[in-house]
């Protein structure tokens, strides 16, 4: 598999991958972990300050040493949830790169999911983010999956607090249960780069086993059928989500307008209330103008979606291009002042 061609995504750019190389895919929310895992193998890993994502496209790092004698390959995702890009955006930028992998017959040793156990409950993201993952999986790929909790508390008093809410992400259908059932092993990731190893080394050493093979993801074998996104079982449940939205901005919208037309049969006091239902009213259109255009970015075969990422990204590299001659400028008028 050496020499590889394929320009985009990032990962396309290591010229040697080679058989024996195992290849780690880690997913999860923003702030979940993804990198402070990596960074326990990988010195290139940056974690993200905050509540704004590092990982704004998808991006490979070789760990620093062999693991198990092998060259482990981590390649790190951006979120469904991610501040700067949109669920379909993201989906887009992770279908592609795993087009052009299996286009290379490059296949994943396996998946590393991570759920950060530091927040009270599961969060409307959290569980969307589960789900696209498990269809972007299919239940067939399960079995090379590892699906972990992070952020870890020291403290007694919080720690039983966090195993609550490990143990109803174990037992609940609409989390991990299914997934479990399905052959994905579940690993408490509370131990530093101890358990990080342990996680990778469950992977390395059941990729190795008589009779099991490197994974191709669902989502993968969909688009090589012909299928565009939105006909994927990713595709169909991020549609599904965004028609759940749509429905609840257009009934916030109903109601927007039934107050506008009350507060227009009232006195001339009601005009700055009537100007900023006017301004709700014009946010919420613009949404659901974004909402359409966002179904349309996902009626794209493998082909088309390749296409449209590659000017993409020659868009991005001439605007940061452009901007850093802009710098430079400013900073040579400073000298000449």
């Amino acid at each position: 598999m050496a020499g590889l061609e394929v320009v985009e995504p990032p990962i396309s750019r290591l010229q040697d991958i080679r058989d024996n190389d195992a290849v780690i895919a880690v997913m999860g929310m923003t702030g979940s972990g993804k990198s402070t895992f990596m960074s326990h193998f990988c010195s290139t890993a940056r974690g993200s300050h905050g509540l704004r994502s590092a990982t704004a496209q998808v991006e490979a790092h070789v760990a620093s040493q062999p693991i198990r004698d092998r060259r482990v390959i981590f390649v790190d995702t951006p979120g469904f949830d991610d501040t700067l890009r949109t669920d379909t955006e993201v989906l887009r930028e992770i279908v592609n790169w795993l087009n052009v992998t299996y286009a290379q017959n490059i296949k994943m040793t396996g998946v590393v999911y991570l759920h950060g156990v530091n927040v009270p409950r599961v969060t409307g993201s959290a569980h969307t983010n589960m789900r696209l993952f498990r269809e972007l999986c299919g239940d067939e790929s399960m079995a090379s999956v590892v699906l972990a909790t992070t952020h870890w508390s020291q403290s007694p008093g919080e720690r039983a607090a966090q195993e609550l809410r490990h143990e109803q992400l174990v037992a609940d259908d609409a989390f991990w249960r299914r997934m479990e059932r399905n052959g994905a092993c579940i690993f408490k990731h509370d131990r530093g780069e101890t358990s990080a190893r342990g996680i990778v080394h469950y992977l390395l050493d059941r990729g190795s086993q008589p009779g099991s093979s490197r994974m191709n993801l669902r989502v993968q074998r969909e688009m090589a059928e012909g299928r565009t996104l939105d006909q994927t079982a990713v595709g169909m449940a991020l549609e599904r989500r965004m028609e759940e939205m749509r429905a609840s901005y257009e009934r916030e919208l109903g109601n927007l307008k039934r107050e506008l037309e009350e507060a227009r049969r009232q006195t001339a006091q009601n005009q700055q209330r009537i100007e900023e239902i006017n301004e709700d009213r014009m946010r919420l259109e613009e949404r659901l103008d974004e909402e359409k255009a966002y179904r349309r970015q996902l009626r794209k075969n493998l082909k088309q979606l390749q296409r449209e990422r590659s000017e993409e990204r020659r868009k991005e590299r001439k605007q940061r291009q452009t901007s850093r001659g802009h710098a430079h400028s400013k900073q040579k008028e400073c000298v000449i002042m």
